[in-house]
């Protein structure tokens, strides 16, 4: 949840200037494979964790910004610190991987249409 503007920082860069309206806070489960509904209508099966999930949607970037937002996800692992609501408290460098990166580019030295998620590498257990 973004407070304000140093609500979401990556590796050390606030990112909140760059976003636009939009910015998803998600908390995704994973099922075990013992997972179902049984023929009584039932579900049951293992959780096997819950992972933050941020997807952040980037208002029109120029030429340098585009730079120093990629130079951020092209890497195997980022540190994200944020709100989290849920657990009242400031989330500080919670490692992180990145999903794939595309961008959209409707004028000569501007994009447009890009987003980009950060995922949690460990349940959230690991770091309240």
């Amino acid at each position: 949840m973004l407070r304000n503007k140093d609500d979401l920082i990556i590796d050390g860069i606030s990112i909140a200037p760059y976003l636009k309206e939009g910015i998803k806070f998600g908390y995704h489960k994973i099922w075990g494979k013992d997972t179902g509904r049984a023929l009584s209508g039932n579900n049951s099966g293992t959780l096997k964790g819950i992972y933050p999930k941020i997807t952040m949607p980037f208002r029109k970037l120029n030429d340098e910004e585009t730079g120093l937002i990629l130079s951020l996800f092209n890497k195997a692992e980022n540190k994200v610190t944020f709100y989290n609501p849920d657990l009242k408290k400031v989330i500080t460098n919670m490692s992180c991987y990145s999903n794939d990166q595309e961008m959209n580019q409707k004028y000569l030295g501007v994009i447009e249409g890009y987003s980009c998620s950060v995922i949690s590498n460990k349940k959230r257990e690991y770091y309240e």
